[in-house]
């Protein structure tokens, strides 16, 4: 059995209470329905990756795209070492950025970029939607 570990960002408020802030929000439902549509697809992979267990999550908020980088691969090294087979990395949706979603761009480049990373792809709104994407570490 995997030890599963977070590691998290320093944050004055808790990822809850913004999510509250934003529902209660008019532009909320805009702001989705614009996701929705820039939204990235991933290739359909095999279900067996979906079903695995996430063995451990890094949360990006209030990092800039270059410190997210490096916590990107200081957290694929580390899942990598521990045997970790599927991790969550949350970038959130990108709401405050000017364009494109900063985060969300960093991260999908190092996906692709990384020999380490896999199979990914968005969970269900439950598990974080448009905001996180699970990832396939590669032995």
């Amino acid at each position: 059995m995997s030890k599963k570990t977070q590691i998290t960002a320093p944050k004055k408020e808790s990822f809850g209470d913004i999510l509250a802030r934003w529902e209660k929000s008019d532009g909320s439902r805009q702001s989705e329905a614009r996701i929705r549509e820039k939204e990235y697809k991933p290739e359909d992979h095999s279900t067996s990756y979906k079903k695995l267990p996430i063995d451990g999550m890094l949360d990006l908020h209030g990092f800039t795209a270059a410190e997210a980088r490096t916590q990107l691969e200081y957290f694929i090294a580390k899942a990598r070492n521990a045997g970790w087979r599927k991790v969550l990395i949350i970038h959130g949706k990108g709401l405050h950025s000017k364009e494109e979603p900063v985060l969300k761009k960093t991260v999908m480049d190092f996906i692709a970029e990384c020999p380490w990373t896999g199979a990914h792809g968005i969970p269900k709104a439950d598990k974080g939607g448009s905001g996180t994407v699970w990832v396939a570490i590669k032995k």
